[in-house]
């Protein structure tokens, strides 16, 4: 089944302050300066890291002050964190919850009290949890699966370079270096892109305008990044 990357939102994080994005299947951000393409591996890596229970050993927050707010949407579910850095120098999790699609909004954190950890790195991928057939329990498989879905999402990220296409992904983040690329290699990039998209979400990051110019244009957004 395919599983869709409907929304990126992103605020106080890097260079990406107020950044919005709803992929399509395949998405070509142009990115001459590169640094939206940093901080958007960032951005996930920091989102995978949650799902592992790893924000109190990260690395992405060094150079951050804060608060971050962060937001994915997968299969219109979408989840968002918000991170705070407390006076002990210790990040944590402020704000996390769930909103599904089917209309239920899940709140993981009690106002006032902030999680070392998230919520979410509580559902492992795997096999939803029957519960049995009252109303409270069919909710409670609904969340579950929703949950271990996004986990399972942002454990299996990585960046892979743009003539990469592994399959075994729940999305390809690919990123392509080389500004001048000889038009075979255009050509390769396009259709194997293409290709992949029709099982997984694509996000191909670019410098090269000639090589975003080879897709289709409403499948092609261009960053500019000045002072964030």
């Amino acid at each position: 089944m395919f599983i869709g990357l409907t929304r990126i939102e992103v605020t106080g994080f890097r260079s990406l302050r107020d950044f919005v994005l709803r992929p399509r299947r395949l998405t070509v951000l142009v990115d001459p300066e590169g640094t939206a393409t940093r901080d958007l591996a960032a951005f996930f890596t920091l989102l995978r890291e949650l799902a592992h229970g790893q924000l109190q050993r990260t690395q992405v927050l060094d150079a951050v002050e804060g608060p971050v707010s962060l937001a994915l949407g997968v299969q219109d579910d979408n989840y968002t964190v918000e991170l705070r850095r407390f006076p002990d120098g210790r990040w944590r999790v402020v704000r996390e919850e769930l909103d599904l699609s089917a209309g239920i909004g899940v709140p993981f954190v009690e106002p006032g009290s902030p999680r070392d950890e998230a919520f979410l790195s509580t559902f492992p991928p795997g096999p939803t949890v029957r519960m049995g057939d009252s109303e409270a329990a069919w909710l409670g498989e609904i969340i579950d699966g929703a949950s271990r879905t996004m986990n399972g999402f942002l454990r299996g990220f990585r960046v892979q370079p743009a003539e990469g296409f592994d399959a075994d992904v729940p999305f390809l983040f690919l990123e392509e270096r080389d500004v001048d690329l000889p038009s075979n290699a255009v050509w390769d990039r396009v259709q194997s892109a293409r290709a992949a998209s029709s099982r997984v979400p694509v996000l191909l990051c670019t410098a090269s305008v000639a090589l975003a110019d080879a897709f289709d244009l409403e499948d092609v957004v261009r960053m500019e990044t000045s002072d964030g």
